[in-house]
């Protein structure tokens, strides 16, 4: 999933709807007034997506309740967005609905989402529009530094004295596994055949860390694409800042 934890309250989750399309490219609002045919009614989260034309708008209801969801708040919910003229209304609840509030939504264009179900529908979209360009802007310089050819990084370091070459030989070897993952995961590369990280990595390389990867705790343990995302940009950040220190600037 992109987040991995269920939401702390009504208001985290309303806001966690709104990052999530915003992230995903969508001008959004929290807790939005709209006029309807039959008067004012408040949006918890009311979005935009004005790459499309004509504009697409959604409007969602961000339900943190104990139980299911009945039926009689999907046919209320079915009349704002059919009253509006919403492209589409999603309906996010933190336990789920009752059977009766599948038929009430059915033959229309309101969505009965779970957490994980609204975080699916995004997923790639949220991958194409946050996660690769948010690696690519943070991590493309820590590939210059760990490549194996770049010959003006080269250069400035034949520049160095023996003790910062060095160093920079050994950051090389801490950081390439890094900078590589995330190269994977931000090349532009058709949908179709690109591979999503099966999370936590920690699956994949054994309970201990193997001996052939530096890769950061916090990046083999990560759950949620999220977390995964903001541990390796944490530890790139990490790692320009040593590379800096030893060529003085941005080499």
């Amino acid at each position: 999933m992109i987040n991995r934890a269920m939401p702390n309250d009504w208001r985290d989750l309303q806001n966690q709807v709104g990052l999530i399309l915003q992230e995903c490219g969508l001008n959004c609002e929290i807790e939005k007034e709209i006029q309807t045919v039959r008067g004012a009614v408040n949006i918890d989260v009311y979005a935009e997506d004005t790459t499309n034309q004509p504009t697409t708008i959604y409007l969602c209801e961000c339900k943190y309740w104990q139980s299911a969801i009945p039926k009689t708040v999907i046919h209320a919910f079915r009349t704002v967005v059919s009253d509006f003229g919403a492209n589409w209304g999603f309906i996010i609840s933190s336990a789920g609905f009752q059977s009766g509030a599948f038929d009430a939504a059915a033959n229309s264009n309101v969505r009965l989402l779970t957490w994980s179900e609204f975080q699916d529908l995004f997923e790639n979209r949220w991958i194409e529009q946050y996660m690769m360009p948010h690696l690519q802007h943070v991590v493309e310089p820590l590939v210059d530094y760990t490549e194996p050819i770049n010959s003006r990084v080269f250069r400035k370091a034949d520049e160095l004295d023996e003790q910062r070459q060095n160093r920079f030989s050994y950051l090389r070897g801490q950081y390439a596994d890094l900078a590589f993952l995330a190269l994977h995961h931000y090349l532009p590369i058709p949908l179709n055949m690109r591979s999503y990280p099966d999370l936590p990595l920690r699956k994949t390389t054994g309970t201990e860390k193997s001996n052939r990867t530096n890769l950061p705790d916090e990046v083999l343990d990560a759950e949620c694409l999220r977390d995964f995302v903001d541990a390796i940009c944490k530890h790139a950040n990490e790692g320009l800042a040593s590379f800096d220190e030893v060529f003085g600037c941005r080499a």
